[in-house]
C-alpha cells in the first residue's frame, strides 16, 4: 500500500527519533565507562612517546565541557553505521532496482570498512604524532580540548575514506564505471589514493602517508576482483 506525503514523515521522524534516542543512551553508557575509552583515545600519544600527564586545561570547567563533547562525539563515531543502517531502512522503498540481499551486503561492507577505518587510524596516528612532535626542540605541553578533537576527527576521516573501495563497488555494479578502466590504469588509480590519503592524513609524514594508502588500495583491489567475479 502506497503511503501519503505525512505518513512518509513520519516514519521518517520516527526513525531520527530512534537514532538519536540510541545515541543518547550510548552516550550515557561512554560516560559511565569514560576512562576505557579515554585511554584508547590517548593509546596514539603514549605510543608516540608523550607522557599524557602533560594534557592540560585551560578553564576550571574545561574538563567538564571536553568529557561531554568526547562522550557524544565518540557515540556519534561508533554508532554512526546503525544509525545509517536505521535511515538507509527508510530509503529503500525508493530503489526498486536494489536487491535485498544487496541492500544488506551493502550495508555489512559499509560497517566493516567503516571500524576497519577506525582501527587503521588508533593505531597509524601515533607514527604521525610522533613525527610532528620530532619538530619541538622542547618539551610540550598540550591542551585536551585540541588534542581530542584532533583524534576524533582524524578517526572520523579514516573510518570515511576507506569507504572507498565501497563506492567503487556500488559504481561498478551500477555501470557507472568501467572495470577495464581501473585495471588499466593502476598506476594512476595507485597515484589518486596516494594524493587521497595525503589530504585525509594531515600529519605529513611518509610513515603513515604509505600505511594508510596500501591498505586502501588493496581494499579496492579486492573489490575489483570480487566484480570480476560476480560478473561473470
Amino acid at each position: 500500500m502506497k503511503k501519503t506525503f505525512f505518513e512518509h514523515l513520519k516514519e521518517l521522524n520516527l526513525r531520527i527519533v530512534i537514532s538519536f534516542s540510541l545515541i543518547i543512551i550510548f552516550s550515557i553508557f561512554i560516560y559511565l565507562r569514560y576512562p576505557v575509552f579515554i585511554e584508547v583515545l590517548n593509546e596514539p600519544l603514549i605510543n608516540a612517546g608523550y607522557d599524557k600527564s602533560n594534557i592540560f586545561s585551560l578553564t576550571i570547567y574545561e574538563g567538564f565541557q571536553v568529557k561531554i563533547t568526547n562522550v557524544f562525539l565518540i557515540s556519534l563515531l561508533l554508532l554512526l553505521p546503525l544509525t545509517i543502517l536505521n535511515l538507509s531502512f527508510f530509503f529503500k522503498p525508493a530503489l526498486i532496482d536494489l536487491s535485498w540481499l544487496s541492500f544488506l551486503l551493502y550495508n555489512l561492507f559499509f560497517t566493516i570498512f567503516y571500524y576497519l577505518g577506525i582501527y587503521a587510524a588508533l593505531n597509524l596516528s601515533s607514527y604521525g604524532i610522533e613525527f610532528l612532535l620530532s619538530f619541538n626542540e622542547n618539551e610540550v605541553i598540550l591542551r585536551s580540548q585540541n588534542y581530542y578533537q584532533f583524534i576524533i576527527r582524524l578517526t572520523f576521516l579514516f573510518a570515511i575514506t576507506f569507504q572507498l573501495p565501497l563506492i567503487t563497488l556500488f559504481l561498478l555494479n551500477k555501470k557507472l564505471l568501467n572495470i577495464d578502466l581501473l585495471t588499466t590504469n593502476r598506476p594512476e588509480l595507485f597515484i589518486f589514493i596516494l594524493i587521497l590519503s595525503a589530504i585525509v592524513t594531515p600529519t605529513g609524514d611518509p610513515v603513515t602517508l604509505f600505511a594508510f594508502t596500501i591498505p586502501l588500495y588493496l581494499l579496492i583491489e579486492i573489490v575489483i576482483f570480487i566484480h570480476k567475479k560476480t560478473s561473470k
